[in-house]
């Protein structure tokens, strides 16, 4: 599980906190140790392994939430807004992880108010508003009846099609 915001012990390096998630998974020291330094390397933290959590920035915190949910290869992951305080280039790298976990048979749900990832990343959709389910399908299954974009699908059922009005207002 990644969740949007976390309290992360930031007193901490990334590896001592990445050592202490990996023994609660029960993994073996060794391979926790390699998994772990590669996993930040590829994140681009290599070169902050051994630093103190409490000078990173929001995106630097969230990579190494990434790396705590994925360190112990879970069958299943539970992603809240991954993208939270990501740069562009880590978004990239993100969306890529997640179709290739998927594609390796891994259980993805994906939490997001970015309709376009959502549409991009997801083999099945479920849209909810107000704590109801409104659709549910694939993303070809649900333009069909519907519209061109998530975005535009989500507004045209829960009745907010035209928000020229309130752009309007604003403005």
């Amino acid at each position: 599980y990644v969740p949007k915001n976390a309290e992360i012990y930031d007193v901490l390096t990334p590896m001592e906190y990445l050592d202490f998630i990996g023994k609660l998974y029960g993994m073996e020291e060794n391979a926790l140790q390699d998994r772990a330094r590669k996993l930040l390397a590829a994140f681009g933290l290599g070169v902050n392994a051994d630093d103190r959590m409490d000078t990173f920035s929001k995106g630097m915190k969230q990579k190494v939430l990434l790396i705590a949910g994925i360190i112990h290869n879970p069958r299943i992951i539970i992603l809240d807004e991954p993208l939270s305080g990501l740069d562009a280039n880590a978004v990239i790298m993100i969306k890529e992880l997640i179709t290739r976990l998927s594609k390796e048979g891994k259980t993805i749900f994906y939490c997001s108010h970015m309709m376009d990832v959502v549409e991009k990343v997801s083999d099945r959709i479920l849209l909810i508003n107000k704590g109801e389910i409104i659709a549910d399908g694939t993303f070809e299954s649900l333009k069909q009846n519907h519209s061109d974009t998530l975005e535009r699908i989500f507004s045209k059922l829960t009745g907010r099609e035209d928000s020229s009005s309130e752009t309007d207002a604003i403005i």
